[in-house]
């Protein structure tokens, strides 16, 4: 599989929390690395970068309600980056928008590593 295939199926997979297609698409040995505010460890391992996947936007937005625009997506060889704003709607009801980016690394067309920036603040200000 392609990158740009295996990233274009990721994201969406992610937002809805679709465990069988992240299972096809990440890389048992997988890094994840979380953003810098978390101040936590990556998430090494195909069931651990899930779980947490899975996990962490169900514990703060409605499901279903999150979806990412793509503002910039560049492919070179086994690498890939995406800018976008991330919207949905929080645990609360409010109105979530924040910017995004996400990078990536692939072996044999699955994600073997990725990185998630996004603005903190934010993200608090509207949690």
């Amino acid at each position: 599989m392609d990158p740009r295939d295996t990233f274009a199926r990721l994201i969406p997979a992610m937002l809805a929390g679709d465990r069988e297609i992240l299972a096809e698409l990440i890389d048992e040995d997988v890094t994840w690395h979380l953003p810098p505010f978390a101040n936590a460890k990556p998430r090494r391992g195909r069931a651990k970068t899930i779980d947490f996947l899975c996990a962490a936007p169900a514990a703060f937005y409605q499901p279903g309600s999150l979806a990412l625009a793509p503002e910039l997506q560049a492919f070179e060889g086994d690498r890939a980056l995406l800018l976008g704003w991330m919207t949905g709607t929080t645990k609360s009801g409010k109105p979530y928008a924040n910017r995004y980016a996400f990078a990536m690394r692939f072996r044999d067309g699955r994600v073997v590593e990725a990185w998630e920036v996004l603005d903190s603040k934010a993200l608090f200000d509207q949690l």
